[in-house]
């Protein structure tokens, strides 16, 4: 696939995708007249995100634990709390609590807090960024960071472990599942424990899938490629495998609301939700791998660079959108969330997002853990 120091082509186009997924979610559930069908893929958009992160798991540039996670407080922990308090420190209703009634619900460990003042909301965020994990209410997507930063080092520690296993990759599939299934007992009996505890296990369920897939899918995209042999024929079978898995899903999921992987809140049934999840994660992977194979025409070319900026960017994006968002919601929802007017929210984010990468590239980068970038740069869809 690459080497560590080469970015791997279709998997940051697959994970710029799936971030559009959730941007696009994040505006539909706050103006629910722009109907953009994001409810029917809340099975498989973060799931498919930590399932990408498995994949790209790797111990070849850590000698230790120690520099693992240094590395990865670096990279993930530092930027959630400082992205968390800067966005915390843009929330308009910390300077008029009178907007309280208009901000998302806000559920800490399970309560819902009785707020009524503005420093009872300092609190309640506070606690939100360092007991649920799940960042302030000005950047509430942030929660993914922080769990993947836990999810990682959890599964560094099996990781070491398996080393002394016989069957290593019994191992980390044993560990999966009982993840899924921890996940799982705690969502139907509503216990939600500090710092995501809940959903890291369920979590680490998607991210063993991806380890574990890493050498099949390398295999896959081998074998689709322009110089394998039977490449026509293996195309034409992953193919298949991507069509019948989105009719699957397409049977097997069940939009709702109350869905959320962030809440663990996995729907009623555990057998649809991992079949509805994998069938969707198969899906994209034969999708994006298949992606990799057309020729680079300007749409095409076009559409891959867009989605790659999105990877790269993806702190930036992640914490932004959801802010312009916010403040839409605080300010604008009932004019902007009337038929045939709310799709105005979509170039509102979307231009209001690209404006703030360089900002963030080439002002703030400390705040994200990465090295300064020009404005060119930060913007580039050519590579």
């Amino acid at each position: 696939m690459a080497t560590n120091k080469t970015r791997i082509g279709w998997i940051d186009e697959f994970k710029g995708f799936v971030l559009l997924l959730v941007c696009l979610f994040h505006i539909e559930q706050t103006f629910p007249n722009a109907h953009l069908g994001a409810w029917h893929l809340s099975a498989l958009r973060m799931s498919s995100f930590f399932f990408i992160s498995g994949v790209l798991f790797s111990t070849k540039r850590f000698s230790n634990f120690k520099s693992y996670f240094t590395h990865k407080t670096k990279v993930l922990l530092l930027p959630y709390l400082y992205l968390s308090f800067l966005f915390f420190a843009l929330d308009p209703v910390i300077y008029n609590f009178a907007l309280f009634p208009r901000t998302p619900t806000m559920t800490v460990v399970n309560t819902i807090p009785d707020i009524n003042n503005t420093w009872q909301y300092i609190y309640w965020n506070i606690a939100k960024i360092f007991i649920a994990g799940k960042s302030s209410v000005g950047a509430g997507p942030l929660w993914f960071v922080f769990t993947l930063y836990s999810v990682s080092l959890i599964f560094y520690l099996l990781h070491e472990m398996s080393k002394r296993q016989v069957n290593p990759k019994l191992f980390f599939a044993v560990m999966s599942i009982e993840g899924l299934l921890g996940g799982w007992i705690l969502n139907k009996n509503h216990i939600h424990l500090p710092l995501g505890i809940e959903r890291d296990l369920t979590i680490l369920f998607f991210f063993g899938c991806g380890y574990l897939c890493k050498e099949p899918i390398k295999k896959i995209h081998s074998a689709i490629s322009a110089g394998a042999a039977h490449a026509s024929n293996n195309t034409a079978i992953v193919a298949a495998i991507g069509i019948v898995c989105f009719i699957a899903y397409a049977f097997l999921e069940s939009p709702s609301p109350n869905f959320s992987i962030m809440n663990n809140d996995l729907g009623k049934s555990l057998p649809q939700f991992v079949a509805s999840s994998i069938t969707g994660i198969v899906g994209l992977i034969a999708t994006f791998l298949l992606a990799s194979k057309i020729p680079d025409i300007a749409p095409i070319r076009i559409f891959k660079g867009i989605l790659r900026n999105i990877s790269r960017n993806a702190l930036v994006i992640l914490a932004v959108h959801w802010w312009i968002v916010l403040m839409l919601r605080l300010f604008c929802r009932p004019a902007i969330n009337q038929p045939g007017i709310a799709y105005i929210a979509i170039p509102i984010v979307a231009l209001g997002t690209i404006a703030a990468i360089p900002l963030f590239r080439g002002k703030l980068y400390r705040l994200l853990g990465k090295e300064k970038i020009s404005v060119k740069e930060s913007l580039n869809i050519r590579k």
